[in-house]
């Protein structure tokens, strides 16, 4: 590759070539990772890997740790291997030894070394350690951070087909996390619906599965209400930017959570005031008249509609 196209890569990735990690090359993991933490790198954040490398040589690996610590230069990084690691790394890097499955152990890194704000699992493969060790640390991070699964390509291997492993997992929490929109399944295990009310998204690239943290809270705008301190908190949010930057299209937010949240009349006042202020705004003006029948508020509607008519 010429250095012309070398420069092309994203930073994560020329650290990875620099340090000699696999995570790219051997795989195309970094370009990935580079998508989910780029907006991150100048945070203080805790990243713990899972799996150091290396092997059984205790004077052996690091080479993704080390990529990490270039990537973040404020991050407090820390590596977990089966095997002792003596490594010469600076001194916001620490290393643990001990199976990814030995629930304390892993208590332990998290009390010294967490809350983590993103998390690698690069260790055994072994798909029922995923599992595991996933069930035990996921719940323990912050409460916006991001769990991320390597190698699953191990998933498929000795005719498993990924079969009760981390992606049945995945897609029971991608499931379980639309509880609110009316999935109804009654076998769903409360572990699985705990994980599902912490997570805002699961996502799946090839032989890496990422969850990311986020309360699963917020309504389905089908049950929309403003008893829900979140939904008063979102509108109060809307409300200000429409003060801040008021314009043509202001109200329509506004007006559109009133309807979700069968609040027609309070919908119908902003729709007349939105008409008066811009009435020869002819697009504004059909999205009010649209929304008013949806809300059943024809009157106003007829209204907007006779203002329409005369443009």
């Amino acid at each position: 590759m010429s250095p012309d196209n070398l420069a092309m890569h994203d930073p994560l990735t020329r650290a990875a070539i620099r340090h000699g990690s696999d995570k790219y090359g051997g795989h195309l993991y970094t370009p990935v990772y580079h998508s989910l933490f780029a907006h991150l790198r100048e945070r203080e954040l805790k990243l713990l890997e899972i799996g150091i490398g290396g092997y059984e040589t205790e004077a052996a690996g690091g080479l993704s740790l080390r990529t990490w610590l270039d990537y973040f230069p404020y991050a407090e990084i820390t590596g977990l291997d089966l095997y002792k690691k003596t490594l010469n790394l600076p001194p916001r890097a620490k290393t643990y030894q001990g199976s990814q499955i030995d629930m304390e152990v892993l208590g332990r890194v998290t009390a010294e070394r967490g809350p983590f704000d993103i998390i690698i699992d690069d260790g055994s493969h072994d798909p029922g350690h995923m599992v595991e060790s996933f069930s035990f640390l996921y719940p323990r991070m912050r409460p916006d951070g991001i769990y991320a699964i390597e190698d699953t390509q191990t998933c498929f291997h000795n005719g498993r087909n990924g079969q009760g492993t981390i992606f049945t997992l995945a897609a029971q929490v991608s499931l379980a996390m639309h509880r609110l929109e009316g999935f109804n399944a009654p076998e769903t295990p409360a572990a699985i619906l705990q994980l599902a009310e912490m997570t805002r998204c699961v996502s799946v690239y090839r032989n890496i599965v990422v969850f990311h943290r986020g309360a699963n809270t917020y309504p389905s705008n089908s049950g929309m209400s403003f008893q829900n301190e979140e939904v008063r908190g979102v509108f109060a949010g809307i409300e200000a930017e429409a003060e801040r930057n008021p314009g043509v299209g202001s109200a329509l937010s506004r007006i559109d959570m009133l309807i979700w949240a069968r609040e027609g009349p309070r919908a119908a006042e902003l729709a007349r005031d939105a008409a008066a202020r811009y009435p020869r705004e002819r697009a504004l003006l059909h999205e009010l008249v649209r929304m008013m029948n949806w809300a059943g508020q024809h009157g106003v509607k007829a209204e907007i509609q006779a203002r329409l008519d005369l443009l």
